[in-house]
């Protein structure tokens, strides 16, 4: 069953056809593609999350970028449940890195703040996989109850070795918000960078804090 087949069998069970058997029967097929098919169909017809969370957690993981990306919005699509951040937060820790960067979009795009939720982004941005420190500035800058010390971890991957990751923390900076001085200073010098997308993200992060530049 792939994503077509997927996409038939959810539009048979919208219109009261009994399909729901056969799929909850595939989540526990051996081919994993056949499990998301499944699962995804089953989230198109309202099934509870708890019977879906395996398939969706492992499919945050495998190689397939669309696939992973597909997960992620069935389960951003199950809004706050409990069950599904708590699971999201334990992939922060315990996921390999496909999953720990997804579960950190995820958890960025439920808008789930807590002070001890800042600690595990803070760690991330330490992380091995320079991916999973991208989303964790990304989710940081978002989400951050501290932002005072948020702010301070950002500015220091403004010093990063890898380009991508110093842009990321100039754009998370201006979507932070903390119009500190320290703030200010740091990317005020960071839009005389001779990378030249490092200063254009500077320049754009101080028009976010009413500090425009020319």
């Amino acid at each position: 069953m792939q994503r077509p087949a997927a996409e038939a069998f959810a539009v048979l069970g919208e219109r009261g056809v009994a399909v729901r058997d056969v799929l909850v029967a595939a989540l526990a097929s051996p081919t994993p593609g056949r499990r998301w098919s499944a699962a995804f169909a089953l989230a198109r017809l309202h099934e509870p999350p708890q019977a879906l969370l395996p398939v969706l957690v492992e499919t945050l993981g495998v190689d397939d970028g669309d696939l992973r990306w597909a997960a992620a919005t069935v389960l951003v699509g199950f809004q706050n449940h409990g069950e599904v951040i708590g699971v999201l937060r334990g992939l922060l820790q315990a996921g390999n890195a496909a999953q720990r960067k997804m579960a950190l979009y995820c958890l960025r795009d439920l808008d789930v703040r807590a002070p001890d939720l800042d600690e595990a982004l803070v760690r991330l941005l330490d992380d091995e996989d320079r991916d999973v420190q991208l989303a964790a500035i990304s989710s940081l800058a978002r989400l951050a109850t501290d932002r005072a010390g948020a702010a301070a971890r950002l500015m220091r991957a403004l010093d990063a070795r890898d380009p991508r990751l110093r842009r990321a923390a100039a754009a998370g900076l201006g979507t932070l918000g903390e119009r500190s001085e320290s703030v200010r200073a740091a990317l005020d010098r960071a839009t005389a960078s001779p990378d030249a997308s490092l200063a254009r993200a500077a320049v754009g992060a101080l028009r976010q804090l009413g500090a425009d530049r020319p």
